[in-house]
């Protein structure tokens, strides 16, 4: 099977060379060449599906004589954590990535009626340079030793999320080529007025599903991880994140595109740019360059140059084609007036733009610094110096949206005068409660709340005379969202904790027992009764010991209230000291009891080598005293050149033995091991559990925000299309420019 995995990427890649080559013949107007060019797409979709559904079917038969199979999966993993294994490595998550692309390719085959030539020909170059990728590297590869068992999926991505996720995310990664598509195609023909409409259903469809995806990823890494939040800025993160805010920024570009006809060039541009963050972020992930600096980074696995080659392409082709037609693009301005929503939109758009530049930044650093000597990262505290200002700029504009006309003039005053007044309460709430007296966060949660009054109004007036607003219900979702983050990160408690066993201990105003450890097949588990605010609970902390050996993967524990979460992250399990009640430590003079015995040592005697010179020996001289009668007992340690070896002696007639069991040269001191059945059994101390304990205020406003935003975010998606619907119904000249755009 796993050769005709090979074919069928062989087969793919043939056939997406015909169909580019068709594509271009028809896109020149060799109309008979268009046929083709669709029968041979649908020969590298059907090639690309066969290769991805032999590779689930390697994975469910265990088949590790394919590499890819045992170095990602074992026998002892469920049916769903082996198929999502498919997509455990870098050769699978390829393959995903260009099974979505050309599914979604069947759609756009089919809808981009006019464009349909040009936007095929550039997603069939854009196949290609994933397919020579799997060429070089295929999932397909024999192992060079077939064992009976697999490596195994690693442990930290034995979760739920693991299953939905990734495709989640490559499903956005694909949707972002297309408006790509769109834009080349329109360049090329000079299409300028007629390719955003289009392109607009994809950017939201690819912004809406990969910010769903790092939503997600981000409750993986608070769930699974153990550091405590959602977002660590790590540049695989970034790599992600970087082209959603384009998206987001590109959105609201061709909004303004299609109410004015302005931002025409810059509307190519963020597209363009959204796409080549998409190679760059790749190629930072795949390359092995961020392999020091990110938790999720891959390894180099000899394919940098493809990866370059790539981007290289589509930067070099995008470059050309908006040089060539960037006198020919006569926008119009993109706004009236200051005092206008337009106005509003087009600052939010340069805000937006320019948070994905100092993201992009950032997460390049690693990239950027090893061209002047040893890389290095940027740390959090950039992050909260660019980012922050970019989120309060963008609350404040959000908090002003509702208040202004598109083109010009203030539309609701009272409104503004509200959203004002929320800001500086805000502001002095948080000074007289002593919540912070920092500028930004002042800034930030005043914005937050004239936002949130601001919107809010709207959206509630709107529903309640049945007009559902999803453009409002996202604006809401990004409020609370930032407002989640900010106040999860900025306003958290923690505290190392250590919990001897069975022993309560009182922290954070909690009361936590550490209760034990259970034990299974694959590690054990530490769990820990805790009473938090008249709620208790058991808080299971999992321990689990990976079979390629990279230590103990350790989960916490999530108890989750309205306001707040308790956050439990295992940090060490210290197991307990031996306690042997027969060996005694003495000083010279020292007598000390067990049972009826007194036991007094006098001092040491040593002998020197023997004649041979073969072994010296050192003996205690010690009185035991019992029953009213005393003897004189001489242990010795022999020492040789190879060894070292404790002569006991006995006393009361064989019913105790006194051993040597240590020196201690500074003092002249001994430890003595007495044994016998009067000897109490030796004990061992309990364990130990150090963890770190930690309270998240506001958390669930995060959770809460994102999914406001992007359920607002895709419902657009739907009742743009309805609109369009209606349009095209009461207008045939709307219908004629709709079938050309489609």
């Amino acid at each position: 099977m796993s050769t005709l995995g090979s074919f069928a990427v062989f087969a793919a890649t043939a056939f997406s060379v015909a169909s580019l080559v068709c594509y271009f013949m028809a896109w020149r107007g060799r109309d008979n060449a268009l046929p083709l060019a669709r029968a041979f797409f649908i020969g590298t979709a059907v090639s690309i599906t066969a290769a991805m559904g032999i590779l689930v079917y390697l994975f469910l038969a265990h088949d590790y004589s394919v590499a890819y199979v045992a170095n990602y999966s074992s026998n002892d993993l469920p049916l769903y954590f082996t198929i999502a294994s498919t997509w455990g490595g870098q050769e699978g998550t390829f393959l995903l990535w260009i099974f979505f692309t050309v599914i979604l390719g069947f759609v756009m085959m089919r809808t981009s009626k006019n464009f349909e030539r040009g936007n095929m020909f550039f997603l069939n170059l854009f196949l290609l340079s994933i397919l020579v990728i799997l060429l070089k590297r295929s999932p397909f590869s024999p192992a060079e030793v077939v064992q009976a068992d697999g490596a195994g999926l690693n442990p930290l991505l034995q979760n739920y999320w693991m299953t939905i996720h990734p495709p989640v995310m490559f499903v956005g990664f694909a949707a972002a080529v297309f408006p790509f598509c769109f834009a080349m195609t329109a360049l090329v023909e000079r299409r300028f007025n007629l390719w955003a409409e289009a392109a607009r259903k994809w950017t939201l469809f690819a912004w809406g599903l990969l910010g769903i995806a790092l939503v997600m990823g981000g409750y993986w890494a608070y769930e699974t991880l153990g550091w405590g939040g959602f977002w660590a800025w790590d540049p695989v993160e970034n790599s992600s994140f970087i082209p959603w805010i384009f998206l987001a920024a590109q959105i609201h570009a061709l909004f303004i595109k299609k109410q004015r006809r302005g931002l025409l060039r810059f509307s190519m541009v963020i597209v363009c740019l959204t796409f080549w963050s998409v190679l760059y972020g790749t190629f930072l992930t795949r390359s092995g360059v961020l392999a020091d600096f990110s938790v999720h980074s891959f390894v180099e696995l000899g394919i940098n140059s493809y990866l370059v080659g790539g981007l290289l392409l589509f930067v070099g082709l995008g470059s050309f084609f908006l040089i060539l037609r960037w006198k020919e693009i006569d926008p119009e301005a993109s706004y009236s007036e200051v005092a206008s929503r337009s106005y509003l939109v087009t600052l939010a758009i340069v805000i937006l733009f320019l948070g994905g530049l100092l993201t992009m930044f950032g997460t390049s650093a690693p990239l950027l610094t090893s061209w002047f000597g040893e890389p290095a990262n940027v740390g959090l505290p950039y992050y909260f110096a660019t980012m922050t200002p970019i989120a309060v700029a963008i609350l404040i504009l959000l908090s002003l949206f509702p208040g202004f006309r598109w083109e010009e003039g203030i539309s609701r005053p009272k409104l503004l005068m509200v959203a004002g007044a929320a800001f500086v309460v805000a502001v002095l709430l948080c000074l007289v409660l002593g919540i912070t007296s920092e500028v930004i966060y002042l800034l930030l949660f005043g914005a937050v709340a004239s936002s949130l009054v601001s919107n809010g109004w709207i959206f509630i007036t709107n529903f309640q005379k049945g007009n559902y607003t999803p453009a409002y219900l996202a604006h809401l979702g990004v409020i609370l969202a930032i407002a989640g983050a900010a106040i999860s990160a900025g306003f958290e408690t923690k505290q190392t904790v250590t919990l001897p066993q069975n022993k309560e201990v009182h922290a954070m105003g909690y009361t936590m027992t550490f209760t034990g450890v259970s034990e299974h097949a694959k590690g054990f588990d530490c769990h820990v009764a805790m009473s938090a605010n008249g709620r208790d609970f058991v808080a299971e902390l999992p321990h689990e010991f990976p079979k390629n050996g990279q230590g103990v993967m350790k989960r916490p524990y999530i108890e989750k209230f309205v306001t707040y979460d308790i956050y439990l992250a295992p940090l060490a399990l210290e197991q307990g000291m031996q306690n042997d009640p027969g060996i005694l430590e003495f000083s010279k003079g020292d007598t000390k009891k067990i049972d009826k015995y007194e036991i007094t040592f006098q001092r040491f005697e040593m002998s020197g080598h023997g004649e041979d010179g073969s072994a010296s020996s050192a003996f205690a001289l010690v009185t035991v005293s019992y029953d009213g009668r005393t003897e004189e007992l001489r242990p010795a340690l022999r020492v040789s050149k190879d060894s070292v070896a404790s002569e006991p002696v006995i006393f009361d007639s064989a019913r105790g033995m006194l051993a040597i069991s240590g020196v201690r040269p500074d003092d002249g001191g001994v430890a003595l091991k007495i044994i016998g059945e009067f000897v109490p059994a030796a004990s061992i101390a309990d364990a130990s559990l150090v963890l770190e304990l930690s309270k998240k205020p506001g958390i669930n406003l995060f959770w809460l925000g994102s999914l406001m935003l992007f359920g607002g975010g895709l419902s657009a998606m739907r009742d743009r299309s309805k609109r369009k619907k209606a349009d095209v119904a009461v207008s045939p000249e709307k219908a004629r420019v709709a079938s050309e755009v489609k």
